[in-house]
């Protein structure tokens, strides 16, 4: 009779493999009893959260060297490399590794013939058979992408062309994608991360469906200030100690809030500080000093509408949250601005009372001097060998953009603005341990931080943070740097796009891009509670 166990750690130390002259392992303890096996009649879904559980996952998924050699065994997975399917969300690029900056809202309007033709449609994209994958050779199996499809609410989608989807539609695309590999195990760290409630669920109805009707073994990462889905059967906490407590999810959930109490008491209030009375709209918004100005402002492409009449005035020093599904004109709007997009140069956009237009004398590198920007493209951008210090005083570096990390910051720490060394000294005890540290080798908070960092050192006159404090799991940390946006930034223009509340610093006004037909759009007031 085969196997139904999947994984099965008894005793387990593991170390990365390396000479361990100090015999180090990851874990201070053995992890004593750890099994996954199919869910055939029982359904047994795992839950991991706490520090160290991406290093868990790592295991599970066949990482690392266990000691003894047998305290890791996969009784019922022959091969680890294909029966095991290992998806990591905190990852910077969601389209494997496709140059991000790639998104205009303007694709999204190609129609359903052009993109029947089309290579990276988003059902090339989860068969392989796109240009991202060109080694694709494998037959297709026909009843499980019909299977996978469906439960992953991708058939109305399937002609679209990939990077048009919303992050909830491209979680779910990538899934589906590792799912056509057919895996026994499938593990998936944060599956929700920056996600909107509406997304989450969606995502979470999927899995649990997909795992029962493919009889598969599923293993997530949370926060633990993400709320467990209800099929979860069973709960892990992991640390620096190693598998700390696991069992039924009914029998440690409580353990798990005390353990967790303090964390937990941080991200209520944190959330709390977000909500917002019933924003009020804003028909006519005075604006004496504006910093930015679109006035019956119109971009077409193909002679689709990406903004449509489109008039916004914002107040220097003012703080604005900029919402809208993909495809609603976001991402043209903020480049417009940054001077990115080839329209930006056609008299649309005014910018301290200068008409923007080829001839003006304005190029883009003045432009972007006096503006700092921390996105997913910049971050996707990022030489993983370069220092956390190296990472952050490149924002001080004049004439070269944003994006460019070839150019190295040449004065001492010492010569430097007293803007920028009130900002370095603020995170000292952040920066500091990190400073002479890979980028590669931080955590996503200290990522995250160093990226934000960089793009305020310059003290620019506009902000723009584009999904800038997305994915830190380092609370803490995220509400020191709103609270210095609060504190230290009131004359500087702040632009920000998030899909989570408490993920944004506050803000006075939301710019809502409706994304309809007619391109309209709303200005609201923020009332905080």
């Amino acid at each position: 009779m085969k196997s139904s166990i999947l994984i099965r750690l008894k005793d387990a130390s593991f170390h990365s493999g390396l000479l361990r002259k100090d015999h180090s392992f990851i874990f201070s303890k053995p992890v004593d009893f750890f099994q996954i096996s199919r869910p055939k009649k029982e359904a047994t879904y795992w839950g991991i959260v706490g520090p160290k559980k991406s290093v868990f996952l790592d295991i599970l998924a066949s990482k690392f060297v266990s000691e003894p050699n047998l305290s890791r065994v996969y009784p019922a997975i022959t091969d680890t490399s294909t029966e095991i399917q290992y998806l990591n969300f905190r990852e910077n690029s969601g389209l494997d590794q496709v140059h991000l900056s790639a998104r205009y809202e303007s694709y999204s309007y190609k129609g359903v013939l052009e993109m029947s033709d089309d290579v990276n449609s988003v059902k090339n994209y989860v068969t392989g058979a796109n240009n991202y994958n060109s080694n694709h050779t494998k037959s297709v199996d026909n009843e499980l992408l019909q299977t996978v499809m469906s439960l992953f609410l991708l058939e109305a989608l399937k002609d679209k062309w990939i990077n048009s989807l919303s992050n909830g539609q491209m979680r779910r695309a990538r899934i589906a994608k590792t799912l056509m590999k057919k895996p026994k195990l499938l593990i998936i760290d944060d599956p929700f991360l920056g996600l909107d409630p509406s997304a989450t669920n969606s995502v979470s109805d999927s899995l649990s469906k997909i795992a029962a009707e493919l009889n598969i073994g599923l293993v997530v990462g949370l926060r633990i200030q993400d709320q467990i889905p209800s099929w979860i059967t069973h709960i892990g906490l992991v640390d620096e100690l190693g598998l700390r407590l696991s069992g039924k999810k009914d029998t440690v959930v409580e353990d798990l809030k005390k353990i967790f109490k303090t964390s937990l008491t941080i991200h209520r209030h944190h959330e709390l500080s977000h909500l917002k009375l019933e924003p009020k709209t804003v028909s006519t918004l005075e604006v004496a000093d504006p910093i930015i100005e679109f006035e019956n402002a119109s971009v077409i492409y193909r002679g689709q509408p990406i903004l449509r009449a489109f008039d916004w005035k914002v107040q220097r020093g003012s703080k604005w949250r900029i919402l809208g599904d993909n495809g609603s004109g976001k991402t043209t709007l903020l480049s417009l601005i940054t001077a990115d997009h080839p329209q930006s140069w056609r008299s649309v956009i005014r910018i301290n009372g200068i008409l923007r237009k080829t001839g003006s004398g304005v190029n883009y590198f003045d432009i972007n001097d006096s503006i700092g920007i921390s996105s997913p493209e910049v971050h996707a951008l990022v030489p993983r060998s370069m220092t956390t210090g190296q990472v952050i005083m490149n924002g001080l570096v004049p004439g070269i953009g944003n994006s460019n990390f070839k150019f190295k910051y040449r004065l001492e720490r010492e010569n430097i603005s007293a803007f920028a060394k009130n900002v370095l000294d603020l995170f000292y005890a952040e920066t500091d341990p990190i400073w002479d540290v890979a980028f590669q080798q931080l955590t996503v908070s200290q990522q995250k931080l160093a990226l934000f960092l960089r793009a305020v050192l310059k003290n620019p006159e506009v902000l723009i943070l584009d999904e800038a404090f997305s994915c830190m799991d380092d609370e803490v940390l995220m509400m020191k740097c709103h609270a210095f946006i609060s504190l230290q930034l009131t004359d500087t223009t702040v632009l920000a796009i998030g899909h989570i509340d408490w993920e944004l610093p506050t803000t006075d006004y939301t710019l809502h891009l409706k994304g309809d037909a007619d391109r309209s759009y709303s200005i609201y007031l923020n009332n905080q509670l």
